[in-house]
C-alpha cells in the first residue's frame, strides 16, 4: 500500500466514518500522484464487493493486512492479490449471498428560478447555487454508479467528493465531469462555458473534443465552430453571484453596471452617453447594491436616483 494511508484509515473512509482528519489525509495523499486516484478506486471496488454480496461479515483488518504484505514495495497497485485477499473472507458468507432485490425507480425533481437566485443541497450533500433564470433537474436520491443532474442556464457546483460516483452535468449537448470541485457552468445557448474555482473538471463535446480543466481555468465551447478553447480565468467575476465578491480594476463603468446587474440580478442603467472615460478601480465584498452604488456615485462625481426599483446613474450638470 502507498505511503501515508493505512488500511484502517480507508477502512472508516470506505465505511463513510472518517473524520475531518482522515478526509485530511486521504485529500493530501491524492494530490501526491495522478496514479493514486486509479489505486483508491480499485481499493473500493474490492471493498463494496465485500459490503455488498452477502451478509456476512468478513474479518477485513486481517484482508487489509494481507493485501498490505503482498503490495509492500510494488510501484504499482495488484488488483488481483486485493481480489485475492478479500475472496478468501468472502467465502465464510457464500451462503448467506442476498438475491437481488428490484430496483425503484428514479425519481426526478427540478429547480426554476427567474428574478432570483436559489441554493440548493442534494441527497450526497453538494451544494448548487443557481443563478436567475436557470433551470436544475436532478434525481431525489443517487442510486446508479453516477450522479447525473441537467443544467439550462448559470449555476455554481460545490461537489461532495465520492471517486466511486463521478458528478455528471449535462448542458446543452456537452457533459462537465468531476469527483469533488467547485465551478460554475454558464449554457445559456449552445455555447458552453466552464470556470474552476477548486480541484479538477473534464469538460467535453464528444469524446475527441475534451479538456481538463484544474483550479483557475476556464475553457469555452463553441458551438458554431464545434471547438473548445481553453484559457486562464483573468476575470474573477465569473464567480461573484455566488460569492457576491466583486473586483474591478481600471473597468469601464459600462461594464461594471452590466456585472453588477448579473450578480445582484438587479435593473441598473446609465443616464446619457459617452462614458467610455468612466473607469472604476474598487472591491465589493457582500456589500448591499444600493452602498456599493453610492460608493460609484460618490467615486466617479455621479448622480444616484431609483425610479421603480430601477437604479440610475448620470453625470451631474
Amino acid at each position: 500500500m502507498s505511503n501515508n494511508l493505512d488500511e484502517e484509515l480507508l477502512g472508516r473512509y470506505f465505511a463513510g466514518h472518517a473524520d475531518a482528519d482522515d478526509l485530511s489525509r486521504v485529500d493530501h495523499w491524492l494530490q501526491g500522484s495522478s496514479e493514486r486516484q486509479k489505486e483508491l478506486e480499485g481499493y473500493h471496488k474490492i471493498w463494496l464487493a465485500s459490503e455488498k454480496q452477502v451478509v456476512f461479515k468478513p474479518d477485513t483488518n486481517k484482508a487489509w493486512k494481507k493485501v498490505a504484505a503482498q503490495t509492500v514495495n510494488k510501484k504499482k497497485p495488484n488488483y488481483t492479490a486485493w481480489a485475492a485477499a478479500i475472496a478468501a473472507c468472502l467465502l465464510l458468507g457464500t451462503y448467506f449471498i442476498l438475491s437481488p432485490g428490484k430496483e425503484e425507480p428514479i425519481q426526478y425533481a427540478a429547480i426554476k428560478t427567474e428574478q432570483n437566485q436559489t441554493e440548493h443541497t442534494l441527497a450526497d450533500g453538494s451544494i448548487i447555487t443557481l443563478n436567475s433564470f436557470s433551470h436544475l433537474e436532478y434525481p431525489e436520491h443517487f442510486e446508479t454508479g453516477e450522479r447525473r443532474v441537467k443544467l439550462i442556464g448559470e449555476a455554481f457546483f460545490d461537489i461532495a467528493r465520492n471517486p466511486d460516483k463521478p458528478f455528471i452535468i449535462e448542458a446543452n449537448g456537452t457533459e462537465i465531469k468531476v469527483l469533488g470541485t467547485s465551478f460554475n457552468v454558464l449554457a445559456r445557448d449552445a455555447d458552453v462555458k466552464v470556470s474552476v474555482n477548486s480541484g479538477r473538471v473534464e469538460f467535453k463535446k464528444s469524446n475527441d473534443k475534451k479538456v481538463v480543466l484544474n483550479k483557475g481555468e476556464e475553457a469555452l465551447y463553441q458551438s458554431l465552430k464545434d471547438t473548445i478553447k481553453t484559457a486562464i480565468i483573468l476575470d474573477r467575476n465569473v464567480f461573484a453571484f455566488k460569492t457576491k465578491v466583486f473586483e474591478f480594476n481600471q473597468t469601464q463603468l459600462e461594464d461594471v453596471i452590466h456585472t453588477l446587474n448579473k450578480g445582484y440580478v438587479a435593473e441598473i442603467k446609465l443616464d446619457g452617453s459617452a462614458w467610455e472615460n468612466y473607469q472604476l478601480t474598487t472591491r465589493f465584498e457582500n456589500e448591499k447594491l444600493s452602498d456599493a452604488l453610492g460608493i460609484i456615485a460618490e467615486t466617479l462625481d455621479l448622480k444616484l436616483s431609483i425610479k421603480d426599483k430601477t437604479y440610475i446613474l448620470a453625470k451631474k450638470e
